[in-house]
Formats: C-alpha cells, sequence, structure tokens
C-alpha cells in the first residue's frame, strides 16, 4: 500500500474494525506500515490534547495527573517494558480470536476487575482482592501455555462481533487510564483520556493487521516520546 492507502485502510478500520485472521508477513512494507500508523498516532493525539487543553481553559473540565513519586529508570521500566507487553497482552493480546487467548483474556478482564474494585474497597479488603487478581493471571497464564497449541479454533460469534469487541477494548483501555488523574469533578472529565482511546484504536489496527509484537512495538515507542516530552528532551 500507498501511504494514501495505508491512512485509507486505518480509517476504514476505526469505522468498522474487521477482523483478519492472519496480519502481514515483517518486512519492509510491514516496517513502513508501523511507521505510518505510529506517525497518525502521535499527529492526532497531539490534535486532540490541543484541543482539549483549549477547551479546559475555557471550562475547567479536565481532572488533574497524579503526580507521580518514581526514578526515571522505574519510569522507563514502566512506560517501556511492563506497560506495553501487559497492556497489549491483556487489550489485544486476543484480537486473533484462537479460543486459548480468548480464555486468557477472560481471566485477564476479570483480574483488571478485581485490580480496579480494590481502588474502592474498604482497606482490609484490598490486600486480598491485590492478591486475587495476582492468582487470575497465573492461573490465566497456565491455561494459556497448556492450550494454545490445541484450542485454535476461531469462534463464528467473535468474527461477527469484532468490532464492537475492538470497540468495547479501545473504549475500556481509555477508561483505565483515568487513574492516573484525580477523581472527576464533572462528566466531562472524562474526556481526559480520549488521547488514549484514538491510540488503543489505532494499537487494534496494528495488532489486527501487522500481529501483536508490532503492536507491543508501537505502544513502546508512544511511551518513549510522550516521556522524551515530559522529561524535556524536546
Amino acid at each position: 500500500m500507498t501511504v494514501r492507502e495505508r491512512l485509507a485502510d486505518v480509517a476504514r478500520f476505526a469505522w468498522r474494525p474487521a477482523y483478519s485472521a492472519q496480519p502481514m508477513a515483517w518486512g519492509k512494507a510491514a516496517a513502513l506500515a508501523l511507521l505510518v500508523v505510529f506517525a497518525l498516532d502521535i499527529v492526532l493525539d497531539q490534535l486532540a490534547s490541543a484541543l482539549l487543553a483549549a477547551g479546559d481553559a475555557e471550562a475547567g473540565f479536565l481532572p488533574v495527573a497524579y503526580e507521580q513519586d518514581i526514578s526515571l529508570g522505574e519510569d522507563l521500566f514502566l512506560s517501556l517494558l511492563f506497560a506495553p507487553l501487559t497492556e497489549e497482552a491483556l487489550f489485544r493480546g486476543w484480537m486473533r480470536g484462537q479460543i486459548a487467548a480468548l480464555r486468557f483474556a477472560a481471566f485477564g478482564f476479570a483480574a483488571l476487575g478485581l485490580f480496579s474494585a480494590s481502588l474502592w474497597a474498604p482497606p482490609e479488603w484490598t490486600l486480598a482482592m491485590g492478591g486475587a487478581g495476582v492468582l487470575l493471571v497465573f492461573a490465566g497464564l497456565i491455561q494459556w501455555s497448556q492450550a494454545r497449541q490445541r484450542d485454535t479454533a476461531v469462534p463464528a460469534w467473535f468474527t461477527h462481533h469484532y468490532g464492537a469487541l475492538v470497540w468495547g477494548s479501545t473504549v475500556l483501555f481509555g477508561l483505565t487510564h483515568l487513574g492516573n488523574y484525580e477523581p472527576l469533578a464533572q462528566p466531562l472529565g472524562v474526556l481526559v483520556v480520549l488521547p488514549q482511546m484514538i491510540g488503543g484504536l489505532l494499537l487494534a489496527y496494528t495488532r489486527t493487521r501487522l500481529g501483536l509484537g508490532a503492536a507491543i512495538a508501537h505502544h513502546a515507542a508512544y511511551n518513549a516520546v510522550w516521556m522524551a516530552g515530559d522529561y524535556g528532551v524536546w
């Protein structure tokens, strides 16, 4: 595809996500496609952030980001390794639809539910709920490792509802980033994660068209650009 054709394909996917059984083989064409999608992600992110900042200057609806007291080394590990690996595995690792991967996703989303609920649970429940979430993750990994060579069928319902599943995971991916901000003071504050929702949809495209490894690289590169801005590299 030319750059224009690639952008048109991204637009079609964003409007109606379509299932692909096999991503592109890695090579020059795939690398160029990844570069185009990544550049589009950065441009749209900056545009969305600028529009939100302009609206917030007038109405003051966006929540304030939490200050994180972590070292540069910890930030690099979390942003460039931990988050890309875990978030892509959870939110997009299952997008080829094999039954084993879908089961792993079910365990992962159940664990995410426990982790999220523990933030509002009574203090005496927090440790138990967090521990249960960790156990669910390990249980999911065990079942996936045992079944990934065997349970490779893709259910018909998955391909039929692929668009809704992609959109649902994209919205959830964005909403989980609300944890980076102080509690919302008004409903419009949820728009603070609009850049993450846009990025999540583009990461779904990368996952579908180019594979999970490309999505992890896309995610890590995006975080690297964001970190470079935060640390005043440019």
